[in-house]
C-alpha cells in the first residue's frame, strides 16, 4: 500500500512538473483551401477595395471568434527584386447568399502588410501573418453566425496571388476545409464571383484560424499520475470512514 506521505509527495511533484512545462501552441484552421495551387494571377496596382481578391464566409454559431493568424500564398510574377505591400481587410459582406456574397462597404479591420521579394521571377511567396503583422485584424472580435469577407487590395506592385483553377460553377465552396461551424460563402475577384473562364471557378489560398495551447504529452502523463494518486487517497478515506 502506498503511504500517505508517498502519495502526497507524488501529487506535489506531479503538479509542480505540470505547471513548470510550457504548453505547445497549436494552430487550428477555421478556413483553408483543400487543394494546392496550380496557377497564379496578377494584382491591380494601387486599387480601391472593390478591385480585390477575396473570400466570404460565415462564422460558427457557438461563440465569438478572433483570428490569431492568416496565411496567404503570393507569387513574384515578373518581379525579381524589391519589396511589396498590400492591404488585408476584414469587412462585412454585400449579402449572405452562396456564390453571390462579396466584400461589403464596412471595413471592420485593416492592416498594411509588407514583405520582401525573394529575388526571382515566378516564385511563390508564402506569408504567415500573426498579431505583429496584422494587429488590427487579430484584435477584432467576429460575432457568431455572421458573414464576413477577407480581401487583399491596394497592391504596391504587379505581383500575383496563387490559385487553384478548374472547378465548375457552383462548386468552389466545396474545396475549402472548414471547422468550428464556419462555412464558405464565395470566392471573388473585383467583388464578383471569381471565374477565370466559363469552365473554371478558382479557389484562393486564404487560410485563417486561432492558436490554442496544448499540454505536451509528458504533462498529460503526469496529470494521469496525479489523478491516480488522488483516487487512491479518496479510496483510503472512504475505507477509514466506513
Amino acid at each position: 500500500m502506498i503511504s500517505s506521505t508517498c502519495r502526497m509527495s507524488l501529487l506535489s511533484f506531479g503538479l509542480w512538473i505540470a505547471l513548470s512545462i510550457p504548453a505547445n501552441a497549436v494552430d487550428i484552421s477555421w478556413f483553408q483551401p483543400t487543394d494546392t495551387t496550380n496557377s497564379n494571377t496578377n494584382f491591380t496596382v494601387n486599387s480601391t477595395y472593390t478591385t480585390n481578391f477575396g473570400v466570404a464566409f460565415t462564422t460558427g454559431s457557438a461563440s465569438t471568434f478572433k483570428m490569431d493568424w492568416v496565411t496567404l500564398l503570393l507569387n513574384t510574377s515578373a518581379l525579381t527584386s524589391g519589396s511589396g505591400s498590400f492591404k488585408l481587410s476584414l469587412r462585412d459582406t454585400t449579402n449572405t447568399t452562396a456564390y453571390s456574397a462579396a466584400a461589403g462597404s464596412n471595413e471592420l479591420a485593416v492592416d498594411t502588410v509588407n514583405f520582401t521579394m525573394p529575388g526571382t521571377a515566378t516564385t511563390q511567396v508564402p506569408l504567415d501573418l500573426r498579431a505583429a503583422d496584422i494587429p488590427n485584424i487579430t484584435a477584432y472580435t467576429m460575432a457568431a453566425s455572421t458573414s464576413y469577407s477577407l480581401i487583399i487590395y491596394n497592391a504596391s506592385a504587379a505581383f500575383a496571388i496563387e490559385r487553384h483553377t478548374g472547378y465548375t460553377s457552383g462548386t468552389t465552396n466545396n474545396f475549402y476545409t472548414v471547422s468550428n461551424g464556419f462555412s464558405a460563402l464565395n470566392t471573388f475577384r473585383n467583388n464578383n464571383t471569381y471565374s477565370n473562364n466559363a469552365n473554371s471557378f478558382p479557389s484562393l489560398p486564404f487560410a485563417f484560424g486561432n492558436t490554442v495551447n496544448v499540454p505536451e504529452p509528458s504533462t498529460w502523463a503526469l496529470g494521469g499520475i496525479c489523478t491516480l494518486v488522488l483516487a487512491l487517497r479518496a479510496r483510503r478515506k472512504k475505507v477509514v470512514v466506513g
